[in-house]
């Protein structure tokens, strides 16, 4: 790991916090987390009252933020995709594109991803129980369409895995856990994205270890 003191600041919001710790560890990053708890609140159930009550106190913009001590004058970022594209030109400039094709294909990616997100977002605000599978109908048309777009590739963007498969496979380990329809298995060329890039040994390690800390935790899984 480099130790450049970055300090991760993240809200339980269901935010991009874990496409971004598993970035910093695949680049090998010495990092701390601080986590901002919010009373009450479930992943991607946060309204946007509560959100700007609780940003104007963190004096942040976005549910992920990190700050880099190693920059001159030293920065807040507080933009998942800002963070990934500024980790991937410091440190592994190929992460966001080697040819103008590519830098545009990932920049669209990481659009997509914002996109999702925030479908998952308002899918959950109202009745999410009730209206569940109509909420859903959206998310579904986006994995579709993702699905069909990996038919030909190794990774989203040209041969090696880019920050966008960052930022697209969190969503996809996510989207699949919340309803049938989103069965990742329904999607055979997201799933096997999602198998490669889970199987990155950086990565690898990371969800074990995590998977691991939240047993511990929390008894009642085992």
């Amino acid at each position: 790991m480099i130790a450049n003191g970055s300090r991760l600041l993240y809200v339980n919001v269901k935010s991009a916090s874990d496409s971004v710790k598993m970035l910093l560890e695949y680049l090998h990053l010495g990092y701390s987390g601080i986590k901002q708890e919010l009373d009450a609140i479930k992943p991607f159930q946060c309204t946007n009252e509560q959100w700007d009550k609780t940003k104007e106190a963190l004096m942040v913009e976005f549910p992920t933020s990190i700050s880099m001590p190693d920059c001159d004058p030293k920065i807040l970022l507080s933009c998942s995709i800002a963070i990934y594209k500024y980790l991937a030109y410091k440190y592994k400039p190929k992460m966001a594109g080697s040819a103008m094709n590519e830098f545009a294909e990932i920049d669209a990616l990481l659009c997509m991803a914002h996109d999702m997100r925030n479908l998952l977002i308002d899918a959950q605000e109202d009745n999410w129980e009730v209206n569940r599978m109509e909420a859903m109908s959206p998310i579904t048309e986006k994995l579709g369409y993702l699905n069909k777009f990996m038919r030909s590739k190794i990774w989203l963007s040209g041969k090696q895995v880019s920050i966008a498969d960052f930022a697209i496979c969190e969503l996809l380990e996510y989207i699949s856990t919340l309803d049938s329809s989103c069965a990742i298995e329904k999607y055979p060329n997201c799933l096997k994205l999602l198998r490669k890039f889970n199987a990155i040994p950086e990565i690898s390690k990371f969800k074990n270890a995590r998977s691991c800390f939240e047993t511990e935790n929390n008894p009642e899984q085992t």
